[in-house]
């Protein structure tokens, strides 16, 4: 009798680990906006491969060299779509060395693919009347208005939104302008925002 629940029990219990083995191998396929949630910190080199920096041609017909960039930023995320945030950084197409480019001011809005996690992040420079971070909420304007504005798409790695992927394209309003790519961006949750610090 004893033997008989000893290996019922072992069976149970190999059960309840193959359960959890397999729940781990196939983890919930749902995100939404409140995964992206906190205050994230990037700092990435990147290169401006515009048609409309010094070194193009004067009709934008041609793109010119890459130039390389380095920036820095933080960004703040509501977990309802909203987003704003501060960049900086140093760029080398100005004069030699390179010349500290901010800090700039941005906001806008974000989308979250329900299914694949896919992030779309879309900002704009905040007003220059704007001195401090996250202050601006005021609708992005279009691009052909002048205002510099961002694209960015990636995915985030899981439903506690603790790291982001992100690649980027920037307009500056100019019609016959590629943009600026920033090939990879990793955004990294804050420490005090991660939910996986808030169990403990």
């Amino acid at each position: 009798m004893n033997n008989k629940v000893t290996r019922t029990c072992l069976l149970v219990v190999a059960l309840l680990a193959l359960v959890g083995l397999v729940s781990a191998q196939h983890p919930r396929a749902h995100f939404d906006l409140d995964d992206v949630h906190g205050r994230y910190i990037s700092a990435e080199n990147a290169a401006d491969t515009s048609s409309v920096h010094a070194f193009s041609a004067p009709d934008a017909s041609l793109v010119g060299p890459p130039i390389p960039f380095a920036t820095a930023e933080v960004m703040v995320a509501d977990g309802k779509g909203n987003v704003c945030g501060e960049s900086d950084g140093f760029y080398s197409g100005i004069s030699a060395p390179g010349v500290n480019l901010g800090p700039s001011l941005y906001h806008g809005q974000y989308t979250i693919g329900a299914t694949d996690g896919r992030v779309v992040i879309t900002t704009c420079s905040d007003a220059s009347t704007v001195t401090g971070i996250c202050q601006d909420s005021s609708p992005c304007p279009a691009s052909a208005e002048g205002n510099s504005t961002r694209l960015q798409v990636g995915y985030i790695q899981g439903d506690d939104g603790n790291k982001m992927v992100t690649v980027s394209q920037f307009e500056s309003g100019y019609p016959d302008s590629t943009g600026f790519l920033v090939h990879k961006r990793t955004w990294s949750k804050a420490s005090e925002d991660r939910k996986d610090h808030d169990r403990r």
